[in-house]
């Protein structure tokens, strides 16, 4: 991508966040309730919307890495989802998916971020991760999870197998 490029995309974003700002602002400014205001899709969220379950249940059968970007809740939310992280570790292993990575995000360099931990995840196939959290035993640790986290983004992400 030249530069050109690169600052075009980066104006067609900027430009299209906004228009959502500036139809979130408008709709409020006329007392409009949040169901009648222009549908912006969270940046920040805790699950999943169906379009986006579904799109992710299309990916081809094959290994997935989810790349977490997790927002802690304020007081005790880092210790809650560490309860969650103890009790997912197995139901894991049963599906085949390790952890490869884990980390404190200490700084963003780019953007605007304001991320606690990124975690990586690979599971074998998309189904994989809906199988596991379908389970009886993942839905009786998901409290832990939701107790914890402020919001989170979820990456899934295919390798590449043409030159980056």
């Amino acid at each position: 991508m030249t530069i050109k490029e690169d600052n075009e995309s980066r104006r067609s974003f900027l430009k299209t966040a906004a228009s959502a700002a500036g139809g979130l602002a408008l709709g409020a400014s006329l007392g409009c309730t949040q169901e009648t205001q222009v549908h912006v899709v969270e940046i920040n969220a805790l699950l999943p919307t169906p379009e986006q379950m579904q799109t992710f249940l299309a990916l081809p059968d094959s290994p997935v890495m989810m790349v977490n970007l997790l927002k802690f809740k304020p007081d005790g939310g880092a210790d809650e989802y560490a309860k969650y992280v103890t009790g997912v570790r197995p139901l894991l292993q049963n599906v085949g998916a390790k952890i490869l990575f884990t980390g404190e995000a200490v700084a963003c360099l780019i953007g605007n971020g304001d991320w606690d931990m990124i975690v990586v995840v690979e599971y074998p196939t998309p189904a994989t991760l809906s199988q596991m959290v379908n389970s009886d035993e993942y839905q009786a640790i998901r409290h832990h999870r939701l107790a914890g986290l402020e919001g989170q983004v979820l990456y899934a992400v295919l390798q590449s197998h043409g030159a980056a």
